[in-house]
């Protein structure tokens, strides 16, 4: 079986250094989401403030797999915030 390595980031990064066999990339993708919903379980305060936590899954050739995104975003957006152009363009045109 092939061995998948699960390596977070979430302001930090940890870098798994002993991975999972696992039958294929598809089961890799769904315990890569398991494993982002335990830590969101243990803490669920990684992703306050406009933090993300990304899992990104390589494969033991290296190649990445799948990566998982979780992303909280403060409804409180400031002009600084750089998603602000993008709802600007998507008012004006009426979306």
């Amino acid at each position: 079986m092939p061995r998948y390595f699960f390596h977070t980031v979430d302001g930090t990064q940890d870098i798994d250094l002993f991975g999972h066999e696992l039958p294929d990339d598809a089961a890799a993708r769904c315990e890569a989401v398991r494993y982002a919903g335990g830590l969101l379980a243990d803490d669920p305060t990684i992703v306050v403030g406009d933090e993300a936590l990304r899992i990104n899954v390589t494969k033991e050739q290296g190649g990445l797999s799948c990566s998982i995104i979780i992303l909280a975003v403060d409804a409180n957006w400031t002009s600084g915030d750089p998603i602000e152009p993008f709802v600007r363009s998507a008012a004006t045109r009426g979306e």
